[in-house]
Formats: C-alpha cells, sequence, structure tokens
C-alpha cells in the first residue's frame, strides 16, 4: 500500500465500516408502487432477506401508514434478523396516500376495498417470493387482516399474528354506538348515501357515507370471534393486558374461545417503552417456533 500511511488507511477504513453500517441497511429498502384501484396507487417498503427466511406482510392500524412507530419497529426488528418484510401503506381511496388521515376528512374507503389492498398486497408479495406469507398486523390493521383471511380463496398465507386485535363496535374506548350503526342504517334505506358524521374507534367525528361506516361497525365482537374460529392457519394473538382500548373481559372470551392468545403484562396498545422489546422478541420467537 505505497504512499498510505497506516493512520491515514485506518481513516479510510473506519469510514468504509460506518459506510457499511449507515447507509447500506437503508438502500437495501425498496420503495413499491402497486395500482390497487383504477386510477389509485398505493405504496409499501420492501426488504429482501436471506432466501429461506419468513416472508412477512406488516399492516398498519385505523387511519395510520406504514411509518406507524409501533410497524416500523416491527418491521426493522424482523429485517435486520434476516426476514423479508413488506409494509404497505393503505391507500383509504387516496392516490399515494403517506399521511395519516384526520378523522374528520371525508372517508370514502370500506372494510371491502381495504380487503382488497391486502389481497393485492399478499399476491404482490407472494408472486415477488414465491413463498407463502405471514401476516402481521398492529390495532385495525389485524381486524383487516381477519376479514382477509375470512374472505380470500386458498390465500397463499401460512400464518398469522395479530397484534392488540379488538373489534368494531361499542366498547371501552370506542367512539361508535348502536345508535350511529342505527342512524346509518336509516339513512341507507331512504337513499342518503352521502357523507355524515359518525363516531368510529379512536374518531369522535368520522364523516364517511353509511354503507362505508356499517361496513366498519359489522366487524363487532361476534363476527371477529366466528373469523378467528373459523381460520384454517396457525393464528397468534396478542393483548397487552393494560390496553386501555379494549373491553376488560376480551382477553378472557378469547381465552375461553380456544384462540391461542399471548397477553403481556403491563403493555397497552402500542407496546411502547420497555414493552417495545417484549413485544419484538416475541413475534421473532413466534416465527422462529413456526419455521420448525
Amino acid at each position: 500500500m505505497v504512499g498510505l500511511s497506516v493512520s491515514r488507511f485506518r481513516m479510510l477504513y473506519l469510514a468504509g465500516f460506518l459506510w457499511n453500517i449507515l447507509i447500506l441497511p437503508e438502500a437495501a429498502a425498496e420503495a413499491v408502487v402497486l395500482e390497487v384501484s383504477p386510477g389509485i396507487m398505493a405504496t409499501a417498503e420492501f426488504q429482501q432477506g436471506e432466501a429461506d427466511s419468513p416472508v412477512i406482510l406488516i399492516l398498519h392500524g385505523f387511519l395510520q401508514t406504514r411509518e406507524f412507530p409501533t410497524v416500523v419497529a416491527l418491521g426493522e426488528s424482523l429485517a435486520e434478523s434476516g426476514m423479508t418484510v413488506l409494509r404497505p401503506t393503505l391507500s383509504l381511496g387516496i392516490n399515494r396516500r403517506d399521511k395519516s388521515q384526520a378523522c374528520e376528512a371525508i372517508h370514502l374507503h370500506s372494510m371491502e376495498t381495504d380487503t382488497r389492498e391486502v389481497a393485492a398486497w399478499v399476491e404482490w408479495l407472494h408472486q415477488r417470493t414465491g413463498r407463502n406469507v405471514t401476516l402481521v398486523g398492529h390495532s385495525a390493521g389485524s381486524t383487516q387482516l381477519l376479514s382477509y383471511l375470512s374472505t380470500a380463496q386458498a390465500p397463499p398465507v401460512d400464518s398469522a399474528i395479530l397484534i392488540s386485535l379488538s373489534y368494531f363496535g361499542p366498547g371501552r374506548a370506542a367512539n361508535e354506538s348502536p345508535e350511529h350503526a342505527a342512524l346509518a342504517g336509516e339513512r341507507l334505506s331512504r337513499g342518503a348515501l352521502g357523507p355524515a358524521e359518525y363516531g368510529l374507534d379512536f374518531c369522535p367525528n368520522y364523516v364517511t357515507s353509511p354503507a362505508e361506516y356499517l361496513s366498519y361497525y359489522g366487524w363487532d365482537k361476534q363476527r371477529t370471534l366466528v373469523s378467528l374460529e373459523g381460520l384454517s392457519i396457525d393464528t397468534t394473538v396478542i393483548i397487552g393486558e393494560a390496553d386501555q382500548r379494549i373491553d376488560t373481559g376480551w382477553i378472557g372470551i378469547l381465552r375461553e374461545r380456544g384462540v391461542k392468545l399471548v397477553s403481556v403484562e403491563g403493555a397497552n396498545h402500542f407496546f411502547v417503552q420497555q414493552h417495545e422489546f417484549d413485544l419484538l422478541d416475541l413475534v421473532e420467537r413466534i416465527l422462529s417456533q413456526g419455521e420448525g
């Protein structure tokens, strides 16, 4: 190494090492765009893992994006472990949506349109990798994955992990009510199909059409339980015992119905602070057991 001092060589080596650590993982993420309905393109982030690793699709919660912290932490952790990860953002009827939606916005999406987008992304990931997919959802994303699994014919899916799974309809922290559902049904029956204000999930003033409102409201406790029981794939539900967004008896009901359930003591709906690491370890352990 003529003309290059030892100290200079060490500096260059260290710079190259830092480049590999800081830059290459970022470059490994691929932006993906998929037409999910005429004129509506949805986006996702894709990270190719090792050839024999699990293939994971992670879905965000209600009105959020793939950049939601819980989803990002899961995706980065699994990708660092060598798994193939796709994190899509549901379009909610907005071309190339990249921001969370306000409750007060006019919402022109439904559980059915969300479910079709999940199906499109699962098929894309299956075609891209040639392998079956493991579905991981957070919050309402778990319900949307459950909707997909309960309606798809022979989906290319091996297993599912449903995090903070709850249901729509009246509940501990829900803003919807039977009165809202009755109002939506009455408007629908008389042909008043335009948007109006209801309560839904964490939104006290959610603006949508009656049909689209009822498409979510219809995924109540009973429908969620029946759909869980009807699944033919290995499914694990993860719930934080301090989750303020679910009814206090929900964990007990899931256990009574024979659902494979893991509850995390002290964790809330989003598994923040030290419980983030509990969640990451738990998901990786479930996936590793599935490989065996």
